[in-house]
């Protein structure tokens, strides 16, 4: 089992982080978020506006340091195909 983390160890332990990108009507989200066992998880959704079709995709990480590494790795994907950020 792992230890406890305390709430003001890291900035992101209390909140989730969400990014959302768009291309045309295309969109795609990425949440990092440490769920009630304290691993860290990212969740990627991507689709299309206005259709109700997509999918969600949840991937747990070994730690902060590698979601963090993972979600910078997914920021510069979605910027070299064309995604813009939106805040």
């Amino acid at each position: 089992m792992k230890p406890p983390i305390q709430p003001n160890s890291s900035p992101l332990c209390t909140q989730w982080l969400t990014l959302r990108w768009t291309r045309g009507t295309r969109y795609y989200r990425v949440h990092l978020e440490q769920d009630l066992w304290h691993d860290w998880l990212i969740t990627q959704v991507n689709g299309r506006g206005g259709c109700a079709l997509g999918r969600a995709r949840t991937h747990r990480q070994p730690s902060l340091a590698a979601a963090l590494t993972s979600l910078a790795a997914i920021a510069q994907r979605r910027e070299k195909r064309g995604y813009q950020l939106n805040q």
